[in-house]
């Protein structure tokens, strides 16, 4: 008998809010949808919060008019059999934890239970974050993070995570901090795609558009993407910027990405910024379409992050061919390699300093660029992510193998 992979989409279903793990939830699945084996079915699910039980987000000919799959039909409730799989690829802190029973009774009906884990960066450093905040409708995100990471460690066959140095943190995390189980969940790692265009993107572009890519173009554009939180770097990048511009610098700095939480002064310096709309931009909120041309008008990204699971933004600018100045953290020597100029300093003069050198460079033609870097396609990390659950299932080609049955 043939079996099914059982896909999370809860959050995504929920509300999509654009950042990079939902770019990851439509790419992967967009991937594994695309060219499943022969013998296997993708059913995308979400949890319902109201009756605890999964439910069929769409079947396989749901689509919408422009081809992109269709979220929000065929609902039914799942009945998982043995050899199926669950994978939940989506981060969905609100209602994992009121959906445990659900993936208790998955386990025991023989589904194999997978979730991936994209950083541990809450449990680590909590003083980066506060209990409630917008993005979270005034629930203790520490507190729904907390329960949620208990929920899988006790409950999941295996966590892959979504870089080693992920998955070296979660070793070490379970070891000082073991679940209520015997027996640990099985740890492995993938790593992400980076082609914007494959992951269904959202569309459209503001009406000043077209105005802010062509500044962005006449000068050397550095950009920063990311939700805007204090580890990020963003104030650190605006003190350096701000001495750039005081000695006549024919720079911009661009920052895309929400707000989140701990940054009312950041905010309060942009929205009264004498440099906004002139070589300062904050794009908020805006579509995969915008976020790829930026990429596409920029001249470098800034990856300043003191703590990262992956570091999406870095393959997404490395797949547009954009040099990469990046804080020189473990995670981002994995993903870039000799590929990247790395900032080993800790001051916005240090940075200036950088900049002032990285300038210099790039003028001479002597900048590096990213063309070593590994740049997966979203199909390339499906097959990684499937040889994973694969490796936990002790049969790394299962995904490639046909069933002795078509039948569902």
């Amino acid at each position: 008998m043939c079996h099914r992979l059982f896909f999370d989409v809860t959050e995504l279903v929920g509300f999509d809010k654009g950042t990079g793990i939902q770019r990851v939830t439509r790419g992967l699945l967009q991937a594994l949808r695309s060219t499943p084996p022969a013998g296997w079915t993708v059913v995308p699910v979400r949890g319902d919060k109201a009756t605890g039980r999964y439910m069929t987000a769409m079947s396989a000919s749901d689509v919408c008019d422009d081809g992109s799959p269709d979220l929000m039909v065929s609902e039914r409730h799942v009945e998982p059999q043995a050899g199926d799989i669950f994978l939940s690829v989506d981060l969905a802190y609100n209602i994992t934890p009121a959906l445990r029973e659900e993936v208790v009774r998955f386990r025991a009906s023989g589904a194999a239970i997978y979730f991936v884990i994209y950083d541990l960066i809450p449990l680590m450093y909590p003083e980066w974050f506060h209990g409630t905040n917008a993005w979270f409708e005034g629930n203790d995100y520490l507190a729904l993070f907390n329960y949620w990471f208990e929920c899988v460690s006790e409950e999941a066959d295996g966590l892959i995570c979504i870089s080693d140095s992920v998955r070296q943190d979660l070793r070490a995390w379970l070891a000082k901090h073991k679940p209520k189980r015997e027996v640990l969940p099985q740890l492995e790692y993938f790593h992400l795609g980076s082609d914007i265009t494959e992951s269904v993107p959202s569309m459209g572009l503001p009406d000043d558009a077209q105005e802010v890519l062509a500044r962005l173009e006449a000068s050397s554009t550095f950009l920063m993407v990311g939700t805007l939180e204090p580890r990020k770097g963003h104030e650190l990048a605006l003190d350096a910027f701000e001495q750039l511009w005081a000695e006549g610098a024919d720079v911009d700095l661009v920052f895309v990405g929400r707000v989140g939480w701990k940054i009312e002064r950041l905010i309060s310096r942009l929205q009264a910024h004498p440099m906004r709309g002139k070589r300062l931009f904050w794009l908020e909120g805006v579509t995969d379409e915008y976020l790829r041309r930026v990429y596409d008008s920029s001249s470098a990204l800034l990856g300043l992050s003191l703590a990262e699971g992956f570091g999406l933004p870095l393959v997404e600018a490395a797949h547009h061919r954009l040099p990469l100045i990046v804080r020189d953290i473990p995670v981002f020597r994995e993903v870039c390699g000799n590929a990247a100029t790395y900032f080993t300093g800790s001051s916005a003069d240090d940075l200036h300093a950088l900049l002032v050198s990285w300038l210099a460079a790039r003028k001479s033609g002597r900048c590096i660029l990213p063309d070593g870097m590994e740049v997966l396609s979203w199909a390339d990390s499906a097959k990684q992510l499937m040889g994973a659950v694969g490796r936990m299932l002790g049969n790394e080609n299962f995904w490639s193998e046909k069933c002795a049955s078509e039948s569902l």
